[in-house]
């Protein structure tokens, strides 16, 4: 798994795996469009240029939006690829006072212009994201141009999880984020912390649980890095989010902050949908709690391993146990809602330089649980309550994750008297 790569089978490696996630989401018939109302309107304003209506106020709707970044690159593309240009597009003044009647007129477009198809095309970008985070993590982990990135890319393409947002649910921004994440990271192990923290700025406004990648970084950053890494973090995603709040008069602020999770799900079913939890103890237990405990477990980390967190497996164990602890306080559960920790385990596992029978066991349990019942077939995500899947897959998931960085700490303590017994021996001498 160590030998090197030759160029070739590098560029065969990333092309092989592109052709399984495509063909994969592509015979399960995708890419969905439910939820691609989240992305759809905004890309078409940016696209054609009506960005005061990006974010519509959709007064009495039930849509909500996402953060800038998926919709400015999916609207780019829109425009390079002229996406219904057979239909003239709605006027500023068709929009309406404030785009009130932007998604109403934007709809009608659309069906005319045949343009929904063509756009949720553009979600398979975020998967050149995945592709370009996974790389790059693991050449700074020192995994990278082996067998092992091979390896690691063909896992990732054929994981369930990995394609749940664009089979299950139309959410490419997961995926943009989690490459963006990646990318962090590696900066992290190069020492690069403005540039990791420019990174995390355009996850954030790509999706928002990148913030439990934020808060524990803060946490364990060298304190001469920590203004740098916390200024990269602010201006990145300022440079996305200030031109859409003047545009939009503001409209931009609740999809940025929370995203499209901003508010309880009536189909919940895990164990925190349970307390039926509206307004700011919603906000306080779902988002808020994640990551005072992503901060305190980074602040665990450090007082046991010191500068030693910073080294490639406890650094990637740190972050893949903050991501899987979002899960437990969540009040949905979803198969796209597992794409973040499958990645980051897989990850895991690559760099610690083995495959455990424990994680494809667990890829396949999601793939029980939330299979997308293409063909009618019904599967036991139907018929076994949330909750219980959320206690199985979830604690399974913080124990894989976790497991590495507790080893490490257990490794630290053991060396630790092993090196003050020899500080005699070493003066006698």
């Amino acid at each position: 798994m160590d030998r090197p790569l030759s160029g070739w089978w590098r560029v065969a490696g990333w092309l092989g795996a592109t052709v399984i996630f495509i063909g994969l989401v592509r015979f399960l018939h995708g890419p969905t469009e439910a939820d691609s109302t989240m992305s759809l309107y905004s890309t078409w304003a940016i696209a054609h240029g009506q960005w005061a209506c990006a974010y519509p106020s959709n007064k009495g709707g039930g849509i909500q939006f996402i953060a800038p970044l998926y919709p400015l690159l999916s609207g780019g593309l829109a425009a390079l690829t002229h996406v219904g240009r057979s239909v003239p597009f709605p006027s500023q003044a068709a929009m309406g006072s404030h785009c009130a009647h932007a998604v109403d007129v934007m709809t009608r477009w659309s069906l005319r212009s045949n343009a929904i198809a063509a756009t949720v095309k553009f979600g398979y970008l975020g998967w050149l994201f995945v592709v370009a985070g996974v790389l790059a993590l693991l050449r700074a982990a020192g995994r990278g141009g082996r067998v092992w990135e091979f390896v690691a890319l063909v896992l990732v393409a054929a994981s369930p999880a990995v394609w749940f947002p664009l089979q299950e649910y139309f959410h490419p921004q997961d995926l943009v984020a989690m490459g963006l994440v990646l990318g962090s990271l590696a900066c992290v192990l190069r020492g690069r912390w403005g540039w990791a923290g420019v990174l995390l700025g355009l996850a954030l406004m790509s999706q928002q649980f990148p913030w439990l990648c934020v808060a524990p970084l803060v946490v364990v950053a060298p304190p001469s890095r920590r203004l740098r890494f916390a200024t990269g973090v602010l201006a990145a995603a300022a440079i996305v989010v200030v031109p859409f709040i003047f545009a939009t008069a503001g409209r931009v602020i609740g999809p940025a902050l929370l995203g499209s999770g901003g508010s309880p799900s009536a189909f919940g079913g895990t164990l925190v949908w349970e307390l039926h939890l509206h307004g700011a103890s919603f906000i306080a237990t779902s988002r808020l709690l994640p990551i005072l405990v992503s901060m305190l477990v980074a602040r665990w980390a450090v007082r046991r391993l010191g500068s030693g967190v910073l080294e490639p497996v406890p650094l990637i164990s740190l972050i893949t146990t903050t991501l899987a602890v979002r899960l437990v306080f969540e009040v949905s559960l979803w198969g796209y809602y597992l794409f973040a920790v499958t990645l980051m385990l897989i990850v895991l596992n690559v760099v610690c330089g083995r495959i455990r029978p424990y994680l494809v066991a667990w890829i396949a349990l999601t793939a029980v649980a939330f299979y997308p019942p293409t063909w009618g077939i019904e599967t036991l995500g139907q018929e076994v309550p949330r909750w219980l899947w959320q206690i199985v897959l979830v604690s399974s998931a913080l124990v894989l994750a976790a497991g590495p960085l507790v080893r490490a700490v257990r490794d630290r303590a053991r060396r630790a008297p092993e090196q003050r017994s020899a500080l005699p021996d070493l003066f006698e001498s």
